[in-house]
């Protein structure tokens, strides 16, 4: 992807989940925008700008929201992996499955929260926080991160976001 659009996408990331995407709050859940970029990202652009801007986002939201610094950016990097992995070998990016592994990338992000604060903070409700924080935030993440595969898969809009690549002559 091209610099300019990671530039705005880190300047307007966090304004833009915290007062555009707090209406849409279906009883105290929202969906993560953060999430359904970074996986989109690493679709078009790969594994390894996938993983970096998964880490930077993270590392940004660590530093937004005076959490433990690095470990969103270690799961968000981990995610731009996967995903940039999955684009490179099985989806592109208007398949349908996309929604699945969303939903699932969103899960087992917060799983692995649920586990690193049962470790670290002692006793967490880790079903209840399941089915009532963790899954309905997965789904509605997923359903958002379709809405913006859509919109996104628009030629015009490839275009614009993504780098020009050098051809190499033989």
């Amino acid at each position: 992807m091209k610099p300019r659009v990671y530039l705005i996408i880190l300047l307007l990331l966090i304004p833009i989940q915290a007062s555009l995407f707090n209406p849409l709050s279906l009883g105290g859940i929202k969906p993560d925008l953060a999430l359904a970029l970074i996986y989109i990202i690493g679709l078009l652009a790969g594994p390894g700008e996938g993983a970096l801007a998964g880490m930077g986002i993270g590392l940004l939201q660590d530093i937004g929201s005076a959490g433990l610094l690095g470990f969103a950016g270690f799961t968000r990097g981990l995610v731009g992996l996967l995903s940039g992995l999955l684009g490179r070998q099985v989806l592109n990016i208007s398949s349908p499955s996309n929604i699945v592994f969303l939903v699932a990338f969103s899960l087992v992000e917060g799983v692995l929260t649920a586990l690193f604060m049962q470790i670290f903070f002692g006793s967490v409700p880790f079903f209840r926080m399941f089915f009532s924080r963790m899954l309905p935030q997965a789904l509605y993440t997923g359903l958002l991160g379709i809405i913006l595969l859509r919109l996104i898969n628009d030629k015009r809009m490839l275009g614009r976001i993504r780098r020009r690549t050098l051809k190499k002559e033989l």
